[in-house]
């Protein structure tokens, strides 16, 4: 019989074996196979974060953008979530919001550590819970629409990317055709800044050093240049008054 549970932000593992019916063992195999996340409620946990990219050949690298005090759930990698469903515990150093930005634990020295999840410190998201029981399990949903279902599935397993960095180069394309090319890299950054908060707000806008690493990809290609004519310079030029005839 299936075990009725009030809608919450999260459940513990055991609720949510429960439910499904199926036993810690069933579960890591999901884990492992990226079929289920597992997350670590966590309040005030002092963190560095930084945000993923990749270079020209695909390999992923971290842009650091700052600390902060992180209250709610963070996400395991399945390795690690594997490690504590097997093991009982493990000693992790990295974990990631819903966003996909990297999360490292910080001691009160400012300093990398790790922190010791338990097993029975396990937890479901709530989308996550959904996601899972409705492609795998099967049961009723607990509150999620068929257009969420329907967008859920399109979706897939990877984190959607937070924030439309060619929708910004699109824009300061337009912006430097209409205005020309803004004095400083600061400038250009600022108008990339000021884009992400009309759109999103300013206390969702990618960190500046996500900003300049996109910017300085194509800065010194486009800079104005005092010693050499410049094409955009002629486009933006004011239009010569022809000579007065004598």
């Amino acid at each position: 019989m299936t075990k009725a549970l009030p809608r919450k932000p999260f459940y513990s593992l055991m609720e949510a074996c429960e439910r499904w019916g199926i036993s810690v063992s069933d579960a890591a195999a999901y884990v492992l196979e990226a079929e289920l996340v597992l997350s670590y409620a966590v309040a005030a946990l002092k963190v560095e974060v930084s945000e993923r990219d990749h270079d020209a050949d695909g390999v992923p690298f971290l842009i650091p953008c700052g600390q902060r005090r992180h209250v709610g759930t963070l996400d395991l990698h399945r390795v690690d979530a594997f490690h504590v469903l097997t093991q009982g515990a493990e000693m992790v150093a990295r974990f990631f919001s819903t966003d996909g930005e990297v999360m490292e634990p910080l001691d009160d020295a400012g300093e990398r550590c790790l922190v010791a999840v338990e097993r029975s410190a396990l937890a479901v998201r709530h989308a996550e819970f959904e996601r899972f029981e409705a492609q795998q399990v099967r049961l009723p949903s607990l509150d999620r629409t068929a257009a969420d279902l329907d967008k859920g599935s399109r979706r897939g397993r990877g984190a959607p990317k937070k924030f439309d960095f060619e929708g910004v180069l699109c824009a300061m394309i337009v912006l430097v055709n209409a205005e020309g090319v803004p004095a400083t890299q600061a400038e250009m950054i600022n108008k990339m800044r000021a884009w992400f908060e009309q759109r999103l707000g300013p206390d969702n806008v990618p960190c500046d050093s996500s900003i300049k690493l996109r910017v300085v990809r194509f800065w010194d290609h486009i800079k104005p240049d005092t010693k050499k004519p410049s094409a955009l310079q002629d486009i933006h030029a004011a239009p010569r008054r022809g000579r007065r005839s004598a």
